[in-house]
């Protein structure tokens, strides 16, 4: 019988490829939590760093906007600055 270790992810699946995007990039990541598609090409990933929630957004596998926190909106969807 196979032992899944934390931390590790299935051979092939989403988590994995996200955690090899996210490395590539250079963020920094402990261990990712989801992948979720946001859009064609478009994918949202929640991960965590020193014991910090973040989410990246990852547009045609390239990572465009790392923010803190999970449940933000994505990027696009941020309502426009006024004054500053």
């Amino acid at each position: 019988m196979a032992i899944k270790m934390m931390g590790r992810y299935e051979p092939g699946s989403k988590k994995e490829r996200a955690h090899r995007v996210l490395k590539e990039f250079d963020v920094k990541v402990d261990h990712v939590y989801g992948v979720d598609t946001e859009g064609p090409g478009m994918e949202e990933i929640t991960f965590t760093f020193g014991g910090r929630a973040q989410t990246a957004f990852v547009e045609n596998g390239r990572v465009v906007h790392v923010m803190d926190g999970w449940d933000v909106l994505t990027p696009k969807a941020e309502p426009t600055r006024r004054g500053g």
